[in-house]
C-alpha cells in the first residue's frame, strides 16, 4: 500500500512536470499555471493578470503595443532606481513616458504629459506580455503607441494624440516654482517645488546643502513630475535651497536658488478651511473665497492681497491676534485680479512670521470634452472626460447622464443635483444609439453649458466571402493585374489591403479596392500588378462595421507574382546525347515533357483530352507540334494527331496517333512556346524542341514454318524430300494457327488472330474492307467510304496509304497522301471512337512482325501470305516501322510477291497492313564456348563461325562459298560439338539478322558472328515459283532474295536443334 501512494505522487508529479515542460500554453494566457501555483510572476484574477514584481527593468526594450507590437522604447530612470522609472521612445535616456505606481510599487498607468495624472492604464497579459487601454484593468479602448508621433485611441492608425511628436519638437526649457514662498518661518514647512513646461514637464532635482542639483551626474535629489514636496526646517537654521526641473523633451532650465530661515520665536500660522482655490463673480459661482487662521503667537496681525513679503500689497485685514485663537476671514471675489493672486497671512510677536494662499480669479467656463467623441463605432468604447480650464489646477467635478436627461451640478456647493459624478471611463451601451450628455463645474464654481455627444456601437461584424479569381490560380506575371469577385452578407465600408492586418494594412490600387459594399450583392475588384512584390503577397478584404473604430469582418487569400519564366526540366524521351548515347523504346508513341513550375493547363488548346491533327500539307501556321524523321540528309514530316494531357500541373504528356514510334529512327519534335504559359501568364522565352534516337523493341518470334513441303534439285526439278536435308524435308519452325474473327457488336470488322504469336491483323489489307458471305470472309474494293471505317479525303474517296513519311505530289496528281507510319491510326478512331474492332491501339507493324506472316510454299505467283487467314490478299511491297539503322533513307518491310524480307527507299509507294498485340518475348544469345552460338529464346545452336573458318575470333581458315547442294552436304555432315546440323531455312536464317545494327558492312551481332561475310549465305529453302534458285539472306544489308541459282556460290552458316 505505502508503494502505491509513492507510485500515485510520483504520478501527480509527473503530470505536473509534463503540464510545464512539454504542454506549455501556444498563447500568453499562464491562468492554468497559476492555478497550479506555479506562475510565481504573478497570479490570474478574472483573466487578468496582476503582477507580483515590477517587471520594467532598466536597460530593456518596452512593448506597449504588446508582444507582436515592436519596440515602444527603451527603460530608463532619472535616479537608477524605480522611484524615477519611464520609458524613452527616442532611446536618448531621457524619459518621455512616466510610470505611476501603485501601492505595491507595480507600474499601473503611464503620464504622458508630465502631469502626474494618468493618462493610460498598463493591462498585462503575463509578466512580460502587456498593452495600454483608455480604463483600468484593461477595460476601454485598446491604445497604440506611434512612436514619434503619439497615441492612437480609437485604432484608426492616426495619434489623436499628438504629445510625442510635440515633445519632439519642444526646444524651449521648463520653468519652475517653489512654494510658499521665501521667508523667515517659525516651524517646519513642507515645500513644494512644481515644474512648469508648455509642453509635458518633466524630473525635478533639488539639494539643501548648497550644492549645485544635476541630472548628469546626479547631485541631490531627483523625483518624477509634475511636483515634488519636501519638509524643511527640523531646526532652527538658515536654509538653501537650490532647484531645476527638465521637461520630457529633455530641456533643462538653470538653477534656482532660494533661501529659508527657521526660528521657533517666529510665528507659525495655520490656515484651515479654504473653501476653494478659485473664486468667479458671475452668477452661480463661487463668490467668496473664506478660510480659517490662527498663530501660535499672540501680537498683531495683517493680511495682505498680493504681496511679497509682509510689508508690501494690500492690507485687507489687521489687528491684534491671540495666540491659539482660530480667526475667520472672506474676500469677495470682486477683490482680486482676474487670474492668479496670492494672500498674506502675516502675524508679528518678537519676530514676524506668514503663510500664505493662492486663489485664482476665474471669469471663464470650463471646456469639457469627451474621448472619443461622437459617432458610430465598431467596437466597445469608454469614454473619458478632459477639462480645459483657466485655473491650473484644474477643474472640480463633471456630471454625465445616459437616460437622455440633462445632469446638473449646485455650483457653489459642488452637489450633484442630476446624473452620475464622472469618476471612470464610461462604458457605451452596444448595439443602440445612445446620447451621452455632460457638464462641468471648475473650481471656482463656473458652469459649463450642457453638451451632448452621440454614439451608436455595433460589433457585428460581416461574413465576406470570395466567388471566383481572374486569373484563377491567383499567380500574376510582371504585368497582369489580378480580380477577385467577392460578396458580404452585411452592409458597409470596404478596402483591399495587403498584410495580416485590416486595422494596419496599406490600401491597395485598383478598381473597386474601397468604398461602400451593400449585402448579398457582388463586387468585382480588380488590383493593379503594381501593388504585388515578388513572390507570395497576403490580400485582405475587409469590410468594416462603423466609421469609426471598426471592427472588421474580412477574408484573406494570398497572390503569387511570378515574374520568372518557366523552362523545362526534363524530357522523355530525354535529348540524345552522343557522349552518352542513349536509344529508346519505341513503345509508346508518347513526348513526355516536365516544366519548372506550374503551368496553365487550360491554355493554348493543348488542354487534357485536345486532339489535334498536324498533317504536312498543307504546311499548318503555327501548329502546336511538328515531328520530322531524319532521312540520313534531311527531315521528313510525319502527319500525326497528338492527344494533349495534362498528367499535373507541371507534366505535359504527348501521345501519338502512331501508337509507338518508329524504330531505329532519329525523331525530332517541336512544341510551340505560343501555346505554352505557365499560371502565372509566362511564357517560354524558346519554343521547346526534342531529338532523341529510338531502338528496337525488345520483340522476337520463334522462326515460324516456311510452309515449303516439297524439294528440288539443282535443276529445279521435283525430287523425294527424303535424306534431301532440304527445308521441305525437315519441317522445322513453329506451326503456323490463324482464325478470322468479328467481335461483338463490330460485325462488319474482321480481324485476324495469329493463334501462335499472340498478334492481331486487320484481315484486310487497307485500301480493301471485309465483306461476310455464308461465313467465308472476302476482302474486297472499297465502294462507299462514308458507310465504312476507311480513311477518306475531302471528297468523301479512299485515300491511298503508300509512302512512309509524307511526300507531295509524287504522282503529279496534287493528291496528298497519309504517310504509311500513320497510316493504321485512323482503325482506331472508327466506330465512334470505339476503335476498329473495339481495338484502339492499331499501328503499323515492325518489321519483325511483318515478317511472321511471309510464307514460301506457294509455287504460283500468289501473295505470299498466308492463305488460312488472309483472304484476298494483295501481291505488293508492304511497310514496316523499322528503318535501316546505317542508313536511315531506307524503311524495312516485306516484298509479299514472294515474301522476301529488306529495306527500301522510303519515297516508294507501298501497301501497310496494320496490327495490334505486342510479342512478348526477347531475343538473347549465349556463347557456349565450343564455336557454337545458342539462340536462348527460338533454342537454336549456330555455328559461330562461317563454314571454313574457326576460332574464337573466326580468323583461322579461309571461308568457303560453294554451291547449294555441297553447301546442303557440308552441314549435314559437319561434326561440331557433338550435334546434328543443317543448312538453316529462310526463317532460321532470318531470325539472326540485327536490324539494330549500325554497320554498313554486316547486318549482324559481330561479337557472336565475328568475321561474318558481308555477302549471301544459302538458306535450305527453295524459291518455289522458281525451284532453281534458292533463298539468300545478303548481310551487307540483311534482305533476303529468292533469284540465286542453286549453280552460283554463297557462304555457309549451319544451325542445329538446341539445346
Amino acid at each position: 500500500m505505502i508503494l502505491k501512494r509513492y507510485f500515485v505522487l510520483f504520478q501527480f508529479l509527473l503530470l505536473i512536470f509534463c503540464f510545464s515542460f512539454f504542454c506549455k500554453p501556444q498563447s500568453t494566457d499562464y491562468s492554468f499555471l497559476s492555478y497550479l501555483g506555479l506562475a510565481s510572476q504573478g497570479s490570474y484574477i478574472n483573466g487578468i493578470f496582476y503582477p507580483s514584481s515590477n517587471p520594467f527593468v532598466i536597460g530593456d526594450m518596452s512593448h506597449l503595443n504588446g508582444l507582436s507590437g515592436g519596440d515602444t522604447g527603451t527603460v530608463v530612470s532619472a535616479t537608477g532606481d524605480d522611484s524615477t522609472l519611464g520609458i524613452s521612445t527616442r532611446n536618448n535616456g531621457v524619459a518621455d513616458i512616466i510610470f505611476l505606481f501603485d501601492e505595491k510599487g507595480i507600474p499601473f498607468a503611464i503620464d504622458t504629459d508630465g502631469n502626474g495624472v494618468a493618462d493610460y492604464y498598463i493591462c498585462y497579459k503575463s509578466a512580460k506580455e502587456y498593452y495600454l487601454t483608455t480604463g483600468s484593468r484593461c477595460t476601454g479602448n485598446t491604445v497604440t503607441v506611434i512612436v514619434g508621433q503619439g497615441y492612437d485611441t480609437n485604432g484608426d492608425g492616426v495619434a489623436d494624440n499628438p504629445i510625442l511628436s510635440q515633445i519632439a519638437s519642444d526646444s524651449n526649457p521648463p520653468n519652475s516654482v517653489i512654494s510658499p514662498s521665501p521667508g523667515i518661518y517659525g516651524s517646519s514647512t513642507e515645500l513644494t517645488i512644481a515644474c512648469n513646461d508648455s509642453v509635458a514637464p518633466g524630473n525635478i532635482v533639488y539639494t539643501i546643502d548648497s550644492s549645485t542639483p544635476s541630472f548628469e551626474p546626479i547631485q541631490g535629489s531627483i523625483s518624477n513630475p509634475k511636483l515634488k514636496k519636501f519638509t524643511l526646517g527640523s531646526s532652527d537654521g538658515i536654509y538653501t535651497v537650490k532647484y531645476r526641473c527638465r521637461d520630457l523633451a529633455g530641456n533643462v532650465e538653470s538653477v534656482h536658488t532660494d533661501s529659508y530661515e527657521f526660528n521657533h520665536n517666529v510665528p507659525t500660522i495655520t490656515i484651515s478651511n479654504l473653501n476653494s482655490s478659485g473664486v468667479s463673480s458671475l452668477v452661480g459661482a463661487i463668490g467668496t473665497a473664506s478660510f480659517n487662521w490662527s498663530s501660535n503667537y499672540s501680537g498683531i496681525y495683517s493680511i495682505r492681497l498680493n504681496a511679497n513679503n509682509c510689508q508690501s500689497g494690500t492690507i485687507l485685514q489687521s489687528g491684534n491676534v491671540t495666540a491659539n485663537i482660530i480667526n475667520s476671514f472672506s474676500i469677495s471675489a470682486t477683490s482680486f485680479n482676474v487670474g492668479p493672486n496670492t494672500i498674506f497671512v502675516c502675524a508679528r510677536a518678537a519676530l514676524t512670521g506668514y503663510q500664505t494662499l493662492a486663489i485664482v480669479r476665474d471669469e471663464s467656463q470650463p471646456s469639457i470634452i469627451p474621448n472619443p467623441g461622437g459617432g458610430n463605432y465598431g467596437k466597445a468604447q469608454s469614454v473619458s472626460f478632459s477639462c480645459l480650464d483657466n485655473n491650473p489646477l484644474g477643474c472640480g467635478k463633471i456630471a454625465y447622464t445616459l437616460d437622455g436627461s440633462d445632469p446638473n451640478i449646485n455650483a457653489s456647493s459642488g452637489v450633484i443635483l442630476n446624473g452620475i459624478e464622472f469618476q471612470n471611463p464610461i462604458s457605451i451601451p452596444v448595439n443602440s444609439a445612445v446620447t451621452l450628455k455632460f457638464i462641468g463645474a471648475d473650481l471656482a464654481g463656473n458652469l459649463s453649458p450642457v453638451q451632448s455627444a452621440a454614439y451608436f456601437i455595433t460589433t457585428q461584424v460581416a461574413t465576406v466571402t470570395t466567388n471566383s479569381f481572374t486569373p484563377a490560380s491567383r499567380v500574376v506575371n510582371a504585368t497582369s493585374d489580378q480580380s477577385v469577385t467577392w460578396v458580404s452578407d452585411r452592409n458597409g465600408v470596404f478596402t483591399i489591403r495587403s498584410g495580416a492586418n485590416c486595422d494596419f494594412g496599406t490600401i491597395l490600387s485598383g478598381t473597386n479596392v474601397a468604398g461602400n459594399v451593400t449585402a448579398g450583392v457582388p463586387v468585382t475588384s480588380t488590383i493593379l500588378n503594381s501593388n504585388f512584390i515578388s513572390g507570395a503577397n497576403s490580400i485582405l478584404i475587409c469590410v468594416a462595421n462603423a466609421a469609426l473604430d471598426p471592427l472588421y469582418g474580412n477574408t484573406s487569400f494570398t497572390i503569387t507574382k511570378d515574374n520568372i519564366r518557366p523552362t523545362v526540366s526534363s524530357t522523355n524521351p530525354a535529348d540524345f546525347n552522343i557522349a552518352t548515347p542513349v536509344f529508346v523504346t519505341p513503345s509508346p508513341g508518347r513526348i513526355q515533357i516536365v516544366f519548372s513550375k506550374n503551368m496553365d493547363t487550360s491554355f493554348g488548346g493543348i488542354s487534357s483530352g485536345s486532339k489535334i491533327k498536324n498533317v504536312c500539307y498543307p504546311i499548318p501556321t503555327n501548329p502546336p507540334l511538328t515531328i520530322s524523321i531524319f532521312d540520313g540528309v534531311s527531315w521528313d514530316c510525319i502527319d500525326f494527331t497528338a492527344t494533349y494531357t495534362w498528367v499535373n500541373a507541371t507534366t505535359l504528356q504527348i501521345d501519338l496517333s502512331w501508337i509507338r514510334f518508329p524504330e531505329n529512327a532519329k525523331v525530332t519534335w517541336t512544341l510551340s512556346k505560343d501555346v505554352l504559359r505557365d499560371v502565372a501568364g509566362n511564357t517560354p522565352l524558346n519554343d521547346v524542341q526534342g531529338t532523341f534516337f529510338t531502338a528496337q523493341r525488345q520483340e522476337f518470334f520463334k522462326p515460324f514454318k516456311t510452309d515449303q513441303t516439297s524439294c528440288w534439285d539443282t535443276s529445279g526439278n521435283l525430287i523425294p524430300c527424303a535424306g534431301s536435308n532440304q527445308d521441305g524435308q525437315n519441317q522445322y519452325g513453329m506451326a503456323r494457327s490463324y482464325t478470322v474473327r468479328y467481335y461483338s457488336g463490330f460485325a462488319n470488322d474482321a480481324v485476324t488472330e495469329d493463334n501462335t504469336s499472340g498478334l492481331k491483323w486487320k484481315t484486310c489489307s487497307e485500301g480493301k474492307i471485309s465483306a461476310l458471305n455464308s461465313g467465308v470472309t472476302s476482302c474486297v474494293d472499297i465502294v462507299t467510304p462514308s458507310a465504312s471505317c476507311s480513311p477518306k479525303n475531302s471528297s468523301n474517296q479512299p485515300i491511298r496509304l503508300e509512302y512512309w513519311p509524307f511526300y507531295s505530289f509524287q504522282d503529279n496528281s496534287n493528291q496528298v497522301y497519309p504517310s504509311s507510319v500513320n497510316g493504321c491510326s485512323y482503325l482506331n478512331e472508327c466506330n465512334a471512337g470505339a476503335g476498329f474492332a473495339g481495338i484502339t491501339n492499331w499501328r503499323l507493324p515492325t518489321q519483325r512482325e511483318l515478317d511472321t506472316l511471309a510464307v514460301f510454299g506457294y509455287s504460283s505467283g500468289n501473295a505470299a501470305f498466308p492463305s488460312q487467314g488472309f483472304p484476298d490478299p494483295i501481291a505488293n511491297y508492304f511497310w514496316s516501322s523499322t528503318l535501316r539503322k546505317s542508313n536511315p533513307f531506307y524503311a524495312w518491310g516485306v516484298n509479299f510477291n514472294y515474301g522476301a524480307s529488306d529495306v527500301y527507299v522510303r519515297s516508294n509507294t507501298n501497301n501497310i497492313r496494320c496490327i495490334s498485340g505486342a510479342g512478348s518475348q526477347s531475343q538473347t544469345f549465349t556463347d557456349l564456348g565450343n564455336e557454337t552460338i545458342l539462340d536462348n529464346t527460338s533454342n537454336l545452336v549456330w555455328q559461330k563461325c562461317s563454314a571454313g573458318l574457326s576460332g574464337n575470333t573466326c580468323n583461322t581458315g579461309t571461308a568457303t562459298k560453294p554451291t547449294w547442294s555441297v553447301a546442303i552436304n557440308y552441314c549435314s555432315s559437319l561434326n561440331l560439338a557433338g550435334r546434328s546440323w543443317r543448312l538453316p531455312n529462310i526463317k532460321e536464317l532470318n531470325s539472326i539478322v540485327d536490324m539494330s545494327s549500325a554497320s554498313s558492312i554486316v547486318t549482324i551481332d559481330p561479337v557472336l558472328f565475328p568475321n561474318t561475310k558481308n555477302a549471301g549465305y544459302w538458306s535450305s529453302s527453295s524459291y518455289a515459283p522458281s525451284p532453281s534458285n534458292a533463298w539468300v539472306v545478303y548481310f551487307p544489308t540483311g534482305g533476303m532474295s529468292p533469284f540465286t541459282g542453286k549453280s552460283n556460290t554463297a557462304y555457309i552458316r549451319c544451325v542445329a536443334n538446341g539445346p
